[in-house]
């Protein structure tokens, strides 16, 4: 049990340290886009010292400049770490209001540009969904985990049209991704961090016409068994 105790203490502590000096060179070099960088040095960190491999598989196609909304399937905290290492560009997330009452991860949601959502004020949602909007025609990627919060199994739970909202408003491509292992790592019960695999697979967008064409439900369910079928995991009924 010593190795998963020590990468869970790792965790807060780099986390810290990462926040601090990414945050202070952004402001120093006024250059926002360093801490979007160092993002992906964070993440490697932590998988790196927690021995956690993972393999990749891309058949996206994303390039810098394009905005996309990237959907995945949630099964662990680890899932952002791991999406922030392999997905060719690194993206925005939506996350809700709540976060920012953690210490450190309020100042990395700030300065990352990620968007926060307060689900129990809907007028101020969409505001912020507007605003996530206009970034992603800007060029930004943002990523959402449709099912809204961690599965309690290996399954993919139903999706929320939230994502395909922001993406219709955005006219963009979607790009789903598939996620499995990373609830052997980080099960949603606990709080230690295992050595293991987790298992990447990003899949083809589906294209910005079928994004703006197809009926906001039957969009959610076609990605869906997308996702589904990206990460070998059932769907759940």
């Amino acid at each position: 049990m010593l190795k998963p105790v020590l990468n869970t203490l790792f965790l807060p502590s780099w986390t810290a340290l990462m926040v601090t000096c990414a945050g202070t060179g952004t402001v120093l070099l006024r250059d926002r886009e360093l801490f979007r960088r160092m993002e992906r040095v964070w993440a490697r960190g932590i998988l790196d010292f927690s021995d956690i491999d993972v393999s990749v598989r891309d058949d996206s196609g994303m390039r810098e400049g394009q905005g996309y909304v990237v959907v995945s399937n949630h099964l662990s905290h680890l899932d952002i770490v791991v999406l922030f290492m392999t997905l060719p560009v690194v993206p925005g997330f939506v996350a809700k209001q709540e976060l920012k009452k953690v210490p450190f991860l309020s100042q990395a949601l700030d300065l990352g540009g990620h968007v926060l959502i307060d689900r129990q004020d809907r007028d101020r949602a969409r505001e912020s969904l507007a605003e996530a909007a206009g970034q992603i025609r800007s060029g930004r990627t943002v990523l959402v985990f449709p099912e809204g919060t961690r599965g309690g199994s290996n399954t993919i739970g139903v999706f929320k049209t939230g994502a395909f909202h922001l993406a219709k408003e955005a006219g963009v491509p979607l790009v789903p991704v598939g996620i499995s292992g990373s609830r052997d790592v980080m099960p949603r019960e606990g709080w230690l961090i295992h050595p293991g695999r987790i298992h990447v697979h990003i899949g083809e967008p589906i294209e910005a016409e079928t994004v703006t064409t197809t009926p906001l439900r039957q969009l959610a369910k076609m990605t869906r068994r997308r996702v589904a079928e990206l990460s070998g995991l059932p769907l759940r009924t």
